[in-house]
Order: structure tokens, then C-alpha cells, then sequence
């Protein structure tokens, strides 16, 4: 299963989607005034209970993988309150976890709340389970010119027989 390179794509146009700056270079060529680098990490864990990541572009089901995208500022001057957004895979299962904590979470994309998600059930609010997590959101108050900043989730791949 290949998902780096699909939600790359995805990734890069939604930093420019939540950009409200536009760079022109002296060509009148347009640059994007933030690019984004996705990886991906297989995450496991030693004999001595160490988690270690290793960059991978093929993942199989039930492993750990870590997606981080790194916003870098291609800008001379600051951009303020960066919408540094991950979407968290279908074929994925939410882990609960992030970095930096203070990410808001989605179940449509669109809609962002603090975690953990809530929704109401009857008359009670009940927790929304991490499988239906689609998105984490974290907003970045400034990146200073060409500094760059790194957003990470952990996921689980869904085996064959798990089901969204």
C-alpha cells in the first residue's frame, strides 16, 4: 500500500489552501510561500522497550506508521497563524498520537475541535472513536522566513478483516 505519495499531494494543496499569502518571483512565476514534505515511519519497538522510526514507502496491515509533515517558509518575512493541517488515511486507525499536543481534530476535515472529540448521543455527549478521525489540525502563531516546523500523528494501518 502506497499512501506517501497520495496524501502528499493532498498535503501541498492544503497549505496553500490555508494560505492567504502569495509570493511572485521577478519572472512573475508564482511560488508557493510554504511547502510541505510528507513522510512516513514505521514505528516499533526494541527489546528494550525503545520506539524507533524508520522511513518507509511500503506499509502493511496492523503496522504503526508515524506520518510527519514538515511546513518549511519559502518567504522573507514571517507568516503568521499557519493552519499546519494531516489527514489522518482511511485505511488508518487514529492513535492518539500527536506532535505538538495541542493539535484540534476532525472527522469530515472541514470542522476542527480540541481533542478528544466529542458528540452527542441521545441526551450525552459521548467520545467519537479514533477511527473516525480524518484530520488533525495544528495552528502555528508564527514561522519565521525560511524556518521550517514539523506536525506528526501516529496511525495504524487497518488489517483486512478490521473494517473503518
Amino acid at each position: 500500500m502506497y499512501l506517501t505519495s497520495k496524501w502528499k499531494k493532498y498535503l501541498l494543496g492544503t497549505a496553500t489552501l490555508f494560505l492567504a499569502v502569495n509570493v511572485f518571483a521577478e519572472t512573475k512565476a508564482v511560488k508557493d510561500p510554504v511547502s510541505v514534505e510528507l513522510k512516513t515511519y514505521l514505528i516499533s519497538v526494541n527489546a528494550e522497550g525503545k520506539s524507533n522510526a524508520k522511513l518507509v514507502t511500503k506499509v502493511k496491515p496492523n503496522d504503526v506508521i508515524e506520518y510527519r509533515a514538515t511546513y518549511t517558509n519559502n518567504t522573507s518575512g514571517k507568516i503568521k497563524n499557519l493552519a499546519a493541517t494531516l489527514p489522518i488515511p482511511v485505511e488508518t486507525l487514529f492513535l492518539a498520537k500527536s506532535e505538538p499536543e495541542n493539535a484540534q481534530a476532525s472527522t469530515d476535515g472541514t470542522n476542527f475541535a480540541p481533542m478528544p472529540l466529542k458528540r452527542k448521543e441521545g441526551n450525552q455527549m459521548v467520545n467519537v472513536p479514533l477511527k473516525d478521525y480524518r484530520a488533525l489540525r495544528w495552528t502555528i502563531a508564527e514561522l519565521p522566513a525560511g524556518k521550517s516546523v514539523t506536525v506528526s500523528a501516529q496511525t495504524r494501518i487497518n488489517s483486512d478483516k478490521t473494517k473503518n
